[in-house]
C-alpha cells in the first residue's frame, strides 16, 4: 500500500518542509472524514513538539524511477520474493530451452517423412505455449524490479 503513495508522499514531505512553521492545516487540504486522523496526529506533533526529525533537512528529491525501484527496496531483502524471482527466471530459461529443442526437432521430423497431424500439432503447440509462458513470466518478473507509476487502485477498470 505504501508503494502506491510513494511518489505523492515524497513530494508532499518537500511541500511541508517549504511551508516552514505554518500550521499543517494551512499547508494541506484534507477535506474528508478519513483525514481527521492525519489532522489529529499532526496536531499532536505540533502540541508536543514531537517532530522526530527536528532540524534535519530532507535528502535530495528522487526520480520516479528511483521511488518505484521495487528490487532494491524489497525484493533483494525478502526471502520469499528472492526465491520466487529465481524460480521464475529458471522456468523462463527452461521454457526457452524446451521451445528451442522442439523447433530444432522439426526439420528432423520432416526428414524422416511426412509428420502425422498429432506430431505436427505437438511440434507447433509446444513452442507456442512455451513462448506464451516465457512472455507472461517476463511480465511477472518485471514486477519484482519496478513498481507501477499508476497505483492499481487508480486504474480505470477499478472505478
Amino acid at each position: 500500500m505504501l508503494e502506491d503513495d510513494q511518489i505523492f508522499l515524497h513530494i508532499q514531505e518537500r511541500m511541508l518542509e517549504q511551508a516552514g512553521d505554518r500550521p499543517y492545516a494551512q499547508s494541506c487540504y484534507l477535506p474528508t472524514q478519513a483525514d481527521r486522523y492525519v489532522m489529529a496526529f499532526r496536531k499532536w506533533i505540533s502540541d508536543f513538539n514531537a517532530d522526530p526529525f527536528a532540524g534535519q533537512a530532507l535528502p535530495a528529491e528522487l526520480s520516479k524511477t528511483a521511488l518505484l525501484d521495487r528490487y532494491h527496496s524489497h525484493t533483494e531483502h525478502c526471502g520469499s520474493c528472492r526465491s520466487a524471482l529465481a524460480r521464475i527466471q529458471q522456468i523462463r530459461k527452461g521454457a526457452l530451452v524446451l521451445s528451442a529443442l522442439i523447433w530444432s526437432a522439426t526439420p528432423l521430423s520432416l526428414a524422416l517423412g511426412t509428420p502425422t497431424l498429432s506430431l505436427g500439432l505437438l511440434l507447433t503447440g509446444i513452442p507456442v505455449a512455451t513462448g506464451a509462458l516465457w512472455l507472461w513470466l517476463g511480465n511477472l518478473e518485471r514486477k519484482f524490479y519496478q513498481g507501477d507509476e499508476v497505483p492499481p487502485r487508480n486504474l480505470p477498470s477499478k472505478k
